[in-house]
C-alpha cells in the first residue's frame, strides 16, 4: 500500500522542493507533504486528498471540496440567482456544464422569476445532455447527463469539420445561382456546431483533472489539452464567421446575382480556397504533419494579399453601395476565418516540439515520419 504522511515537516517551506519516499511498513510508501501548503490550503490530519494520474510520471494532489459532491458521487453545483444581471445566469449554467458539474440547483429569495426559468430552458436545450429535471415554487434543479468519455475527440472534431466544409458548399451554391433556399439551414448547422463546441470544451476541461478520462478521448498530455482547447475553439469561430457569410448572402442575394459573372465567380473562388486551406489544416493537425502545416502557412500567406485585393477589386467594380459593403463584409468574414486556420497550423507546429511529443522522438523532430496526434 502506497500512501501520504498527515503529518507535516517544516525542513523546507518551498512546496517544490525534493523529498524522498520513506518506507513506513512492511509495503506502506509514505512522504511528508510541504508544510506551507498544508498550512495554506489548510490540510490536517483526516482531510481527504485526490490523487490524479497525469501521465508522464505525474501526480497531482488537490483537496477533495467537502460539500461538492452528493452521494451518489456526483458533483453539485449551487447557484443563487437573487439579482443576478441579464443573461448572467445562462453563462453560469454553461460554465457549470463546461466545467464537469453533474448537477446545478438554482434559487433565489422569494423563487426564479419567469423570465429566469424561461433563460434556464433555452440555454438547457442549447447544450448536449443538459435537461431540466425538477421544478419548485422555489428553484430549478439541472442535471447534464453527458458521459465525458463516451467520445474520442477526434472524432467530434472531424463533425465539426464536416458541418463548416457544408456551411461553405452551401455559401457557395447559393452564390453560384441556387437560390437562397438552403442558406436558411445555416443557423441550424451553426448552434449544431455550438453545441459540439461545448461538448468538446468539457470534455477538455473534465480530463484535465482526470487521467482516466483524458486517455479514454484520447488527449493524455496537457500540453495537448491546451492546444485542442484553442483549435476547437477557432472552428467554433469559424463557424459563426460562415454563418455571417450566409446571413450577408440571403440579405443581398438578389442583387449579388445581377452582378456580372467575374465577381461572382471570384466570390465562388474565395469560398473554394478556403475550403482547400481547411482540410489541409485539419489534416496536418490530426496526423501532426509539420511539413503540410508549414506548407498550409506559406500558401494562407500567399493567400490573403489576394483576399484583400479582391475586396478592393470588387468594390471599384460594383456600383451599388449596399451591394458593396456586403461583398466587402463577405470577403472580411473570410480573411477572419483564414487568420484562424493560421492559429491551428502554428499549434501543430508547436506541437512538434512540445516536451510530451519530444520525448516520445528521443529528442529529435523528423521532417518525414507522421504521427498521429
Amino acid at each position: 500500500m502506497h500512501g501520504v504522511r498527515g503529518e507535516t515537516e517544516d525542513r523546507d517551506s518551498n512546496p517544490g522542493s525534493m523529498r524522498r519516499v520513506q518506507r513506513t511498513g512492511g509495503s506502506s510508501l509514505a512522504v511528508t507533504l510541504p508544510k506551507a501548503w498544508t498550512d495554506a490550503m489548510k490540510v490536517h490530519a483526516g482531510t481527504a486528498l485526490r490523487f490524479n494520474d497525469l501521465g508522464e510520471g505525474r501526480l497531482e494532489i488537490s483537496l477533495v471540496p467537502s460539500e461538492s459532491r452528493t452521494p451518489a458521487g456526483q458533483r453539485l453545483l449551487r447557484i443563487d440567482a437573487t439579482r443576478l444581471p441579464p443573461n448572467l445566469l445562462s453563462r453560469l449554467l454553461i460554465g457549470a456544464y463546461v466545467t464537469g458539474q453533474d448537477r446545478v440547483q438554482l434559487t433565489a429569495q422569494g423563487g426564479l422569476s419567469v423570465s429566469q426559468r424561461q433563460e434556464v430552458g433555452r440555454t438547457a436545450g442549447r447544450i448536449l445532455g443538459m435537461s431540466i429535471v425538477a421544478e419548485s415554487p422555489v428553484g430549478v434543479e439541472v442535471q447534464n447527463f453527458v458521459d465525458p468519455t463516451k467520445y474520442h475527440l477526434s472524432r467530434i472534431v472531424d463533425q465539426v469539420v464536416r458541418m463548416l466544409r457544408a456551411e461553405l458548399e452551401t455559401c457557395r451554391q447559393a452564390l453560384s445561382g441556387n437560390g437562397p433556399k438552403g442558406l436558411a439551414e445555416l443557423p441550424g448547422m451553426e448552434e449544431e456546431i455550438d453545441r459540439l463546441y461545448l461538448l468538446m470544451v468539457r470534455q477538455l476541461l473534465i480530463a484535465s483533472d482526470d487521467f482516466r478520462v483524458a486517455r479514454e478521448i484520447g488527449v493524455e498530455n496537457h500540453h495537448y489539452q491546451m492546444g485542442y482547447r484553442v483549435v476547437v475553439k477557432m472552428l467554433e469561430e469559424i463557424g459563426d464567421l460562415l454563418s455571417r457569410i450566409g446571413r450577408e448572402l440571403e440579405e443581398s442575394l438578389p442583387h449579388l446575382q445581377t452582378l456580372p459573372r467575374n465577381p461572382v465567380r471570384d466570390l465562388c473562388g474565395r469560398l473554394q480556397e478556403f475550403d482547400g486551406h481547411l482540410v489541409a489544416t485539419m489534416e496536418a493537425f490530426t496526423h501532426l504533419s509539420i511539413t503540410q502545416a508549414n506548407a498550409t502557412l506559406n500558401v494562407i500567406g500567399e493567400d490573403l494579399p489576394n483576399c484583400y485585393a479582391l475586396s478592393n477589386s470588387l468594390a471599384r467594380r460594383v456600383r451599388d453601395a449596399a451591394t458593396v459593403i456586403a461583398v466587402q463584409r463577405i470577403v472580411s468574414n473570410l480573411i477572419h476565418a483564414t487568420q484562424m486556420l493560421v492559429i491551428v497550423n502554428e499549434i501543430t507546429i508547436n506541437r512538434a516540439v512540445e516536451p510530451e511529443t519530444v520525448a516520445k522522438t528521443g529528442g529529435q523532430v523528423s521532417l518525414n515520419e507522421r504521427q498521429k496526434a
